[in-house]
């Protein structure tokens, strides 16, 4: 199954839009096969291999690779996704087929037998810091990878500016963190990343069936986030926050319905925001409890941006 990849046309992200949810922590749910459920990362960056639970079996139903765990704090709201290599029949003779399991800037199509693997981007991190813990099974090794392009109009291709990978060929039982560098090989701007989190390091998305690892073995990741140079840190959203309005609160959150209760202790600016940073509301409120409708959008998770004179603070609201 060969699967060329496709850029789309995406909007450009900025370094701190990028992982918009780098502790994994929202999440839906879906429903595959012969009453088969799992859990998919909310955040449109990040994307699995789940969706082969979906596909009816005379087109070769797979598994569920991607799980939600328990994150690094061990708190009740803290996940972090969980990869679990599998595999799958594939074909009229019953051939096994190698599944990896996987997190990344990564959608298959598997209808149509395409893929974007990749997602717009403009800047130049340094590299890419995190937690992870891995248990191989027979020898299996992890990936961790981070790759930066631009397309060449002249060469008709995307060509490589930058790219870091870290493979892990043992346990690691706790979590750990980790610390990518991304060389560069050109000084020209990228317009696109990759970043992959794969179970088994022996993944090939060109091809899967030359995929190679071994089933079971799980790779678990959590507060990832890009870093840079220091003449180009990215934004800190606490260097001037307003403690009073960081303590408001959404509720219910997650929403079935996107009706939220937002109480403020202090009159503020309510900005609501899309996780591709699209501002879509924009007003002021009074102190006390008021009234956040999203029931128009889809489900999702959204940013909502508190400001007044005294500073700023940033509250999430789920959609389901």
């Amino acid at each position: 199954m060969l699967l060329p990849l496709a850029w789309g046309g995406l909007q450009a992200q900025t370094q701190d839009s990028l992982f918009s949810d780098p502790g994994f922590d929202y999440w839906e749910s879906g429903e595959g096969q012969d009453g088969v459920t799992y859990d998919d990362l909310m955040d449109p960056f990040w994307g699995s291999l789940n969706e082969l639970a979906t596909l009816p079996p005379d087109m070769f139903t797979g598994p569920v690779t991607l799980f939600k765990d328990a994150g690094r704090s061990g708190e009740a709201e803290d996940f972090a996704p969980r990869m679990e290599s599998s595999s799958m029949v594939f074909g009229g003779e019953g051939m096994e087929l190698f599944i990896p399991g996987v997190v990344g800037t990564i959608d298959v199509d598997f209808a149509n037998i395409d893929a974007t693997l990749g997602y717009p981007f403009t800047s130049r991190p340094l590299g890419m810091k995190g937690y992870m813990k891995y248990a191989p099974v027979n020898g299996d090794s992890a990936s961790i990878f981070v790759e930066l392009k631009r397309y060449n109009e002249d060469l008709g291709m995307s060509q490589m500016i930058g790219r870091g990978e870290l493979i892990f060929k043992e346990a690691v039982a706790d979590w750990t963190e980790f610390d990518l560098t991304i060389e560069y090989k050109s000084q020209v701007q990228p317009d696109s990343i990759t970043v992959l989190f794969v179970a088994s390091a022996g993944y090939n998305f060109d091809n899967f069936l030359a995929c190679q690892g071994q089933k079971g073995s799980s790779l678990w990741v959590d507060d990832v986030q890009l870093y840079y140079e220091e003449a180009t840190p990215e934004p800190d959203p606490s260097a001037n926050e307003n403690a009073a309005l960081a303590a408001s609160r959404l509720y219910p959150n997650p929403s079935a319905d996107g009706r939220f209760n937002l109480q403020l202790s202090e009159a503020c600016r309510v900005q609501v925001l899309s996780v591709t940073g699209q501002l879509l509301q924009d007003q002021e409120m009074a102190a006390g409890v008021q009234a956040l409708d999203l029931s128009k959008y889809a489900p999702a998770y959204y940013v909502v941006r508190l400001s007044n004179e005294k500073g700023s603070a940033a509250l999430k609201a789920v959609v389901r």
